[in-house]
């Protein structure tokens, strides 16, 4: 008995020796494959992500900004009764039972079960059995805080604007071109988790590294961009026109104040076809129809040809390669009519004429220098670079000469054109439409370059308000109190089946600008598809282009340069009908004599000056504006033409700093 005793001491003895030895050499001596796995399981590496930076407009308006967003995280080797999660998960976040399971089996530190969860589903959660009602969840599964892309205006300029991925990254439009500007730099750094995986401490001093986003600015004009927005959408309500787009270009500078889509999409929407995405006017071609004539015009007087060169119309038609080419109308039975007239009553025929009398090289070269055939270096991504026939390739045809000259046979973009006219409106220069405010080096716009003479600038512009006037085919365009110039666009579209241009499919369109204003505009609107009560662009393109300029000139207090036409209506009663008056001329009278400076009242205890608030109605917005000039008080108007409302009303007293709302009509 004792030597058994004896036997299973020392067997105790040498057992518990060797476990002492053994714990001595992993707690001393160190054992680097044990260290190595404390590392691995309590050390890692988590990136510091910076913040995106937001998109704002030429005035600071909030285009996209970062709102913050909170999505589930799990680590699967943590949780205890996988089935009973995955069943719990699916009924809280409305996902797949399978899809759940499937990745808790995941032999993973780290997964994402859903990002950008909300609060709805975080209330479901709690509802299941999930959370607590603290919103404490079980052991593997946590919540992470994230950054959420917001675009707080909804459609607006979302064209433009464009989208992000889930993970932040711009997939669309600005976003996308500015996303090395936009995104910032992260960092990773050293940091312990706990024992549910999640980072508990990281190294604050390497986090300092991270740097947010830069501030993105736009030339975009919030204000405007909405105006020209709902005047699009109402448009392409009355016209029933599949699509629209409408551009308002700084014709000095190139900045584009509104660039609008129609549909528009909410990018706060993630499931939206990429169709409706596109920025069409810079990334989609189209053949530009009649609004080419007056570019044509253009480069024939550089050429030596003169405003009054006079070309036989041919009473309406006359063929070409045994195809014929007709006028827009068949009651039109032009004969002679000079250039100038050619634009403004847009004949085909003499245009077709004078594109075959310039002949290949000469059209292709008068073309490219209004940009064609290139990018016009707007810096946004997938520009199409549009088509031109070679300068010196194989000869055209005479038929393609000739339908070139009323903008068939070659693929421009909207903002191309737009560029072209900008040439027009500001004394013959070249300019590069720019969207960015704030642009890098490398994407600074070209200085302009001259492609016109002033003389061939003046009788282009000359021929082309008579587009807008009484018996041009522009006329819907013209706007009381202003002088318009301008050209109407109607042009068959290739129907993709036949490979034919279409017999009922048109896209119209009205480029142009108001004359003798600051800042000079350019404005170009295209309907594709219109039906109603026409296709033709001078019943449908023409009239938003303007209620465009209304909303332009409105938003600048452009001044009228034209005495202003008053109809007057006649009381509307229930068995009166309308009388009919002619139209009187008047000039911008003031039914008040307008005061000559405000009448200073005295001060705030802040320090702030208060004045009597005047009468301004029969001002015009550029009078009201001299009158408070010193004054430190901002201007809010609606409307066109003179003050017909106020608010403060007369004797008010004014602190300065408020803003007077103006009510303006005719």
């Amino acid at each position: 008995m004792k030597k058994r005793i004896l036997t299973v001491f020392l067997i105790c003895s040498t057992l518990g020796a060797a476990l002492l030895g053994r714990i001595f050499y992993i707690q001393v001596i160190k054992d680097d494959r044990l260290a190595a796995l404390a590392r691995r399981q309590f050390n890692s590496k988590i990136l510091v992500s910076a913040r995106r930076g937001a998109i704002v407009d030429r005035n600071g308006e909030a285009l996209a900004i970062n709102t913050d967003a909170f999505s589930l995280a799990a680590n699967p080797k943590k949780i205890a009764n996988r089935a009973l999660t995955s069943k719990l998960l699916a009924k809280s976040l409305n996902l797949g039972k399978q899809k759940i399971s499937d990745r808790l089996k995941e032999k993973r530190d780290f997964i994402w079960i859903k990002r950008h969860v909300t609060e709805n589903e975080i209330e479901q959660m709690k509802k299941w059995g999930l959370s607590d009602r603290y919103g404490n969840l079980p052991e593997g599964l946590w919540i992470v805080k994230e950054n959420h892309r917001t675009y707080p205006h909804g459609t607006l300029a979302s064209q433009i604007v464009g989208t992000v991925n889930i993970d932040n990254e711009g997939v669309e439009g600005i976003e996308l071109s500015q996303n090395k500007r936009l995104e910032g730099k992260g960092v990773s750094v050293s940091a312990i988790k706990d024992a549910l995986g999640r980072p508990a401490f990281y190294d604050t001093v390497a986090a300092q590294d991270a740097r947010d986003g830069e501030e993105i600015q736009l030339t975009i004009d919030a204000s405007l961009q909405f105006s020209v927005e709902e005047e699009l959408k109402s448009s392409l309500e009355k016209t029933r026109a599949r699509s629209g787009i409408v551009i308002v270009m700084d014709a000095v500078n190139g900045d584009i104040l509104a660039l609008a889509h129609g549909p528009s999409y909410n990018p706060n929407q993630r499931e939206i076809r990429g169709e409706i995405r596109r920025n069409r006017s810079i990334t989609d071609g189209y053949e530009p129809g009649s609004t080419i004539k007056p570019l044509i015009l253009a480069g024939a007087l550089e050429r030596g040809y003169k405003i009054t060169d006079q070309f036989y119309g041919e009473k309406g038609s006359f063929k070409v390669q045994g195809r014929r080419i007709s006028e827009a109308e068949t009651h039109e039975k032009f004969e002679w009519m000079t250039l100038d007239k050619m634009v403004r009553v847009s004949s085909n025929v003499v245009a077709a004429k004078l594109a075959m009398k310039l002949g290949q090289g000469n059209l292709v070269d008068i073309f490219s220098k209004f940009g064609f055939g290139g990018r016009t270096g707007i810096s946004f991504p997938g520009e199409l670079a549009g088509w031109l026939p070679s300068k010196k390739g194989k000869p055209l045809q005479p038929l393609t000469l000739a339908t070139m000259g009323f903008g068939h046979g070659l693929m421009v973009t909207p903002m191309q054109i737009a560029r072209s006219y900008a040439a027009l409106a500001n004394g013959g220069y070249l300019v590069t439409p720019r969207l960015l405010k704030n642009p890098r080096k490398e994407e600074e716009p070209k200085a302009p370059v001259q492609i016109l003479q002033p003389e061939t600038v003046r009788l282009v512009t000359d021929a082309m308000k008579s587009v807008t006037e009484k018996d041009g085919t522009g006329k819907k365009a013209a706007l009381d109190g202003y002088v318009v110039a301008g050209k109407t666009g109607t042009a068959q579209t290739v129907d993709e089946k036949t490979k034919r241009y279409s017999q009922s499919r048109y896209i119209s369109s009205f480029a142009g600008f108001p004359v003798g204003v600051s800042p000079k505009l350019v404005i170009l609107a295209i309907l594709d598809e219109p039906s109603k009560p026409t296709y033709y662009a001078s019943e449908t393109a023409a009239p938003l282009f303007r209620e465009v300029l209304n909303a332009a000139v409105t938003r600048y207090a452009i001044p009228s340069v034209r005495e202003l036409e008053i109809r007057p209506l006649a009381a509307r009663h229930e068995n009166q009908k309308k009388k009919k008056e002619e139209p009187i001329t008047l000039t911008q009278a003031h039914p008040e004599p307008a005061p000559e400076a405000l009448e200073l009242l005295g001060t705030t205890p802040q320090g702030k000056k208060v004045w009597k608030m005047p009468s301004l109605r029969g001002l015009t917005v550029q009078e009201a504006s001299q009158l408070f000039e010193d004054a430190k008080i901002s201007i809010r108007t609606q409307g066109a033409g003179v003050v017909e409302e106020q608010s403060p009303s007369v004797e008010h007293k004014l602190t300065e700093g408020e803003t007077v709302s103006l009510k303006l009509g005719l």
